[in-house]
């Protein structure tokens, strides 16, 4: 199964409004994974059977 996912993160705190510390954390998270995965400008897309995708989303 592939599954692909974006990050949208609201109210980051950060006083210029950047996304980059919860895309960055949530990419680690998927990395950390072990499993096929692709990150482009739009979406993480991640790649294994249902209940190891499930885990990392």
């Amino acid at each position: 199964m592939i599954v692909a996912f974006s990050v949208a993160p609201s109210g980051t705190g950060r006083a210029d409004g950047s996304v980059h510390d919860a895309v960055a954390a949530a990419v680690a998270v998927v990395r950390a994974s072990g499993l096929p995965h692709r990150t482009s400008s739009m979406f993480t897309e991640i790649e294994g059977e249902w209940d190891e995708v499930m885990a990392v989303v």
